[in-house]
């Protein structure tokens, strides 16, 4: 009696192992028959590899996103797959990379290349699930608005017919996967209601007043916001947009410090990123953007960079432009007259560009990275670093030691040994024994 109370204890009190193993998840394991489905609905699905250190702390994360898109009772099914199971769905998708993370919406596949933050996963799968174009009303334009503070939102005014809504039509089923595209149609009552194109971002509303065969680089053009916060994740998605990214090198800590240089230097560069709308020829070849922390800067640039600091980057041939002004003494006009004297010297080739992607300068820059990352890790974590490292130097050490110093010389009796010695000696006895019976003959 008394050892069956025990076991009822054991059983309510202590948890099942195979569930801390694998705990309930909304996320499906999927196999080779996912390229039979792939076009049926709306996938989100990570491609991964049981080894891959970035598979594994993104593993946990994408539990939570298959809870929250379960949740919000979307349409989506999250999936995960070992592409090392099943090679032959990797290869057939053109998976390069791990983790890949992809969407597919009726057969159309959308990669994910932002943060691998669940806030970040869950937002792009959202966008990637919405209507392509939603309709929406007039006197909800002001709602779109206030969204659109951190993402630029396009909304077509006038009836869905025409050029014009034909080529908003296409942008939007080309870029619906990093943008809102909203219709709003005229009021009955209302018969001169003219057909336009907007794009609401930084609170403000701009108008498209070009040719209808360049809505679409329009589009792209107009993806971020005029000072948009770039990090590691998101920096090819900017330098995607054909323009050349003007990289203010910041402090998030510091932008409210009133006494901080770095926090002047950052309301400079912001001003001047508003100001550059005005300049039709500055603000069509460049787009702002401001890194939290010098260490992106300094990987880009193969040295060590400090705040504030603000230079040219061309993430298409990785090629960055300096200024000859300190930071300190930029205005919006001297900023304004580097950009002009950069475009200029690149269209004129007379320019100095630095960095690139040659083979020296990619074989400088893998050298620069592993130097920097081990720089990083002494200097965030020294104890364990010198543990990480010194251990083994430690060791190899001592084996270089012994080697160098061992004594490989042999006593001569220490490896024949005593009987060797003594066949010797017979032997020894035996020749001079000889040597004397031919004297005697």
């Amino acid at each position: 009696m008394f050892l069956a109370i025990i076991g009822i204890v054991y059983i309510l009190l202590v948890p099942d192992k195979t569930e801390a193993i694998n705990p309930p998840t909304a996320v499906l394991d999927l196999s080779d028959k996912f390229l039979d489905v792939k076009d049926e609905g709306m996938w989100f699905v990570e491609f991964y590899a049981p080894w891959c250190a970035h598979c594994k702390r993104l593993h946990p994360v994408w539990d939570q996103v298959g809870h929250s898109l379960s949740d919000s009772n979307l349409p989506i099914r999250v999936g995960k797959l070992d592409c090392t199971r099943f090679p032959a769905v990797a290869n057939k998708l053109g998976i390069q990379g791990y983790p890949t993370i992809t969407f597919f919406r009726n057969g159309h596949a959308i990669e994910y290349r932002g943060g691998r933050e669940k806030e970040a996963l869950v937002s792009f799968a959202k966008r990637c699930a919405a209507p392509i174009i939603e309709t929406i009303k007039e006197n909800q334009v002001e709602k779109v608005k206030l969204s659109a503070r951190s993402q630029p939102s396009y909304i077509f005014f006038g009836d869905s017919s025409g050029p014009l809504f034909d080529a908003f039509n296409e942008a939007a089923n080309a870029k619906f996967s990093v943008a809102r595209f909203y219709t709003v149609a005229p009021p009955k009552e209302e018969t001169n209601f003219r057909q336009r194109v907007v794009v609401l971002k930084d609170n403000v509303e701009i108008e498209f007043q070009e040719d209808i065969e360049a809505l679409k680089d329009w589009v792209v053009k107009e993806r971020w916001p005029t000072f948009v916060h770039a990090t590691s994740s998101n920096l090819a998605e900017i330098g995607a947009s054909g323009k050349l990214v003007v990289l203010v090198v910041s402090s998030e800590s510091q932008k409210f410090n009133t006494t901080s240089p770095v926090r002047e230097f950052h309301k400079v560069a912001e001003d001047a990123s508003k100001e550059m709308r005005k300049h039709s020829a500055l603000w069509n070849r460049f787009q702002f953007a401001w890194l939290d922390g010098s260490d992106l800067a300094s990987q880009i640039q193969m040295a060590s960079v400090s705040e504030p600091h603000l230079f040219v980057f061309n993430y298409t041939s990785y090629e960055y432009y300096l200024s000859e002004d300190e930071p300190s003494q930029m205005t919006i006009k001297s900023i304004f007259t580097f950009l002009e004297q950069t475009a200029e010297g690149i269209d004129k080739g007379t320019v100095i560009a630095f960095g690139g992607r040659n083979l020296l300068t990619r074989m400088k820059r893998m050298i620069f990275e592993l130097y920097w990352n081990i720089a990083q890790m002494f200097a965030t974590q020294p104890l364990l670093s010198s543990c990480l490292f010194g251990v083994p130097i430690a060791f190899l050490s001592i084996i270089c030691y012994s080697i160098c110093s061992a004594d490989f010389t042999v006593d001569r009796d220490e490896f024949y040994g005593d009987e060797a010695l003594e066949d010797e000696e017979e032997e020894t006895d035996t020749i001079e024994t000889d040597d004397d019976h031919e004297k005697a003959e």
